[in-house]
Parts: C-alpha cells; sequence; structure tokens
C-alpha cells in the first residue's frame, strides 16, 4: 500500500504541475495525506500486534483507532487545503492547461487506486483489521475523487481559456474537497466509536443468540451483559443467575460450556467472563426463563426490545 501509494502520490503531482489545476491538486493532496497514514498505519498494526501485557491487558488492538483517527483528521485538513488553494486560483485568475496529459495520468491512477483498494478492504475483513478496512475504504474514495477530477479535466478540455475555465476549476476543486472532508470526518467518528467501546448491537445480538441456543433451562436469568471489542478480540462479560442448590463445580462447568460457546458464535479471539449469582442476591429476577434486561446493560438493541429465551 504504501510504495503504490508513492506511486500514486508521484502521478498526481506530476499531473498537477503539468496542468496547474486546482482540480488535479485535489487528487494529489489526498494522495499525501495517504502515504502519510499509511506509515503511521505500518506503526499502529506492529503496536496492535502485541500480545496482552501487565499494562495493556485487553492487548493494544485500540491503536488502530488511533491510526484511523489520524488519517480523517489529515484527510479533513488536505480538504481545508484544497478549498484554500481553489480560493486563490479563482481570485488571481489561474488557467490551468495540458489537460489532457493531466488527465491521462490520473485516469491511470485512478484505475489502481480501484485495485489496491478492493484489495485492502477483502484482507481487512478477512482478519478482523479495523485500520486495513479503514484505508481501503480511504483508497476507494480516492478512486470517486479521481472520478471527479476526470470530470472536471473533461470540462475544462472542453472549455477555452478564459474566465469560464478558471471558475469551473476552482468550484470543481472545491467541491471534491467538500467531498473529502466528509470522508475524513466519517473515518474520525469511526476511531471515537472504537476508542470509546460503543456498541456493536450485531455483535451483542449474536451473543444473546449464543445464550439462548444452549440455555439450560434451570438458568434463571441473565444480566448486566457487556462487550467490548480490541483489534481482532472481544471481551464480554455478564451475569448468569443459576439455582442455589446447584453446587459450585455444577454451575462452574455450565459457565464454562457457554463462555466457550459464545467465544466460538463471534469467531473472534479474545474471553468470556461470566459471573454467577443465586437467585437471592438478585431481588429482579423472576419466573420467566432466562429475560436479558437490556435496561441493566450497557447497550440498546432494537428500542429496548427485550431478548427472551423461547
Amino acid at each position: 500500500s504504501l510504495l503504490i501509494g508513492i506511486l500514486m502520490l508521484g502521478l498526481k503531482m506530476g499531473a498537477y504541475l503539468i496542468t496547474g489545476s486546482a482540480t488535479i491538486l485535489s487528487d494529489a493532496l489526498e494522495s499525501v495525506v495517504h502515504v502519510a497514514a499509511v506509515g503511521f498505519m505500518f506503526w499502529c498494526l506492529r503496536f496492535a500486534a502485541a500480545p496482552p501485557d501487565h499494562e495493556h491487558p485487553y492487548g493494544h488492538g485500540k491503536a488502530e483507532f488511533l491510526s484511523i483517527g489520524f488519517e480523517g483528521g489529515a484527510i479533513a485538513l488536505a480538504g481545508l487545503a484544497i478549498i484554500w488553494e481553489a480560493v486563490l486560483g479563482l481570485v488571481h485568475g489561474r488557467q490551468p492547461g495540458a489537460v489532457d496529459l493531466g488527465f491521462a495520468l490520473i485516469v491511470v491512477a485512478a484505475l489502481i487506486n480501484l485495485a489496491l483498494g478492493a484489495w485492502l478492504v477483502s484482507v481487512g475483513r478477512r482478519t478482523r483489521s479495523a485500520i486495513l478496512i479503514a484505508d481501503g475504504q480511504h483508497v476507494l474514495s480516492d478512486v470517486w475523487t479521481s472520478l471527479g477530477v476526470v470530470v472536471g479535466v473533461v470540462l475544462l478540455w472542453l472549455l477555452p481559456a478564459g474566465p469560464a475555465r478558471v471558475w469551473t476549476d476552482g468550484v470543481v476543486a472545491i467541491l471534491l474537497a467538500l467531498y473529502i472532508m466528509t470522508v475524513g470526518a466519517r473515518l474520525m467518528r469511526q476511531a471515537v466509536r472504537g476508542l470509546l467501546d460503543e456498541v456493536d448491537p450485531q455483535a451483542m445480538a449474536r451473543v444473546v443468540e449464543a445464550i439462548n441456543e444452549i440455555r439450560d433451562p434451570a438458568w434463571r436469568d441473565v444480566h448486566n451483559l457487556r462487550l467490548r471489542s480490541s483489534g481482532d478480540a472481544t471481551f464480554v462479560d455478564f451475569h448468569l443467575v443459576v439455582p442455589s442448590q446447584w453446587s459450585v463445580a455444577n454451575a462452574h462447568a455450565s459457565a464454562e460450556a457457554l463462555e466457550r460457546h459464545i467465544l466460538a458464535r463471534l469467531g473472534a479471539r479474545g474471553s468470556v467472563m461470566i459471573h454467577l449469582d443465586h437467585p437471592h442476591a438478585d431481588p429482579t429476577v423472576g419466573v420467566d426463563p432466562l429475560p436479558v434486561h437490556e435496561e441493566r446493560t450497557a447497550f440498546t438493541l432494537a428500542q429496548a426490545r427485550r431478548f427472551k429465551a423461547g
């Protein structure tokens, strides 16, 4: 990704230097951001892959979201720089030229980015790497930017030299910059969600389904269900109310079987921690089979819809 990013940067900066077009500059600056982000991503991936230690018992997977946030912020700043350059071009009446050669270079760059972005997203989903998925999505957004640049360059090629060409170049560059900034904002939002452990409703629903799939009729209740992720690892904890007449060994064996089933259902590394309660420890426990008290957990699913067994 880094080597291809450098190649793309060379193609796009060459196209900008040849044409002087603010529209093409918008594409080139996004490639500058991508190269810088990929360099930071390498460090984050190495750090995130480190095993858990005493200072980081949940591992180092959150480092992936630092990279995503950095990339999003850099993209947003690049958008502001593009707008600034486009406005200067409009004020000074800067005329783009040699648009035919610039067009060819941008098309080649777009095709290469399309292949790279699709590959990164595919690998990221297969390895459950948020950082690779985010980088692939950024590269694919770069393809859309390049297509917008192609349209803008075609318009410049059709227009004669003069105010119309100047304004077309500036306006197209500003529109592309606004799109780039929305991509950056989306990546920053993704980073914040990951760093603050925002609940994944789909993962939480899979946990509830896993509990119900192998539930023991003697189980009385599940509550305080929580879930967090760190890289490709998932950590789940909740309280399970078991009959008071059960022995410690029986309750422990039941909890261990449930823990293994939940991890297998999630298809992820991590751990499941079950706190065993007896019915008298929780006055809210009723006679319904295994209700999952959403109002007492750290998540909301489908507007407080209750999940029950059976």
